[in-house]
């Protein structure tokens, strides 16, 4: 059986995503504004003009999420939550269920959220949870994978992801609208993993 790859990794979890961003979106509470396949106008406010300004008019606007394409959309979020993390780095499982939600709630939280998962799976393993990918995150989730628990790894993280999502929408009532979505693209993911899992041989 061939091995499960990295870029093989990524073309899933952006296929993925991809299906779950949608096209246009401009919701009324949705904190990032006007949103094209999941590329928010707040999103490209925070990056610099050579790569926000999508139309070249020298400022960042509604303009330039109107620009954004499938291909460009894919081109940012890899270079951001796939690359700049250091996603790569991880369980190509791990890596495709960090990238779905650093898409959706940034990179910080995802990469809290999955060392919440690495204690469930390994208790006391990372006693100060920071907002990145760094080596004590990399190096317990590489030690999942001679032990056969990359799966679990990815379901244990999973299921933090959903109690984060159930703690946000009850702190802050206007996301509670999205709860629904929020907890069945992490179904979805949590699909895809197990799909993929058993599909690669890999546990």
């Amino acid at each position: 059986m061939s091995r499960l790859t990295h870029e093989t990794a990524f073309d899933l979890a952006h296929a993925h995503v991809a299906k779950w961003e949608g096209g246009f979106f401009d919701h009324p509470s949705d904190p990032g504004g006007v949103t094209m396949y999941g590329v928010s106008l707040m999103f490209l406010k925070s990056l610099n003009l050579i790569e926000g300004d999508i139309d070249g008019d020298g400022d960042i606007d509604r303009d330039d999420v109107l620009k954004i394409t499938k291909g460009k959309a894919r081109a940012i979020f890899k270079r951001h939550f796939w690359e700049k993390p250091r996603a790569a780095e991880l369980p190509p499982l791990v890596a495709v269920a960090f990238y779905d939600f650093a898409v959706n709630a940034g990179t910080g939280r995802a990469a809290i959220v999955l060392q919440e998962g690495i204690n469930t799976l390994y208790p006391n393993a990372i006693a100060k949870l920071a907002p990145n990918v760094g080596p004590l995150t990399r190096a317990w989730c590489g030690r999942a994978v001679p032990e056969g628990r990359q799966l679990d790894l990815c379901l244990a993280y999973l299921d933090r992801r959903e109690d984060w999502y159930r703690r946000l929408a009850k702190a802050k009532p206007t996301s509670a609208a999205f709860l629904r979505g929020w907890l069945n693209r992490t179904a979805d993911c949590r699909a895809l993993v197990t799909r993929t899992a058993h599909e690669w041989g890999v546990e």
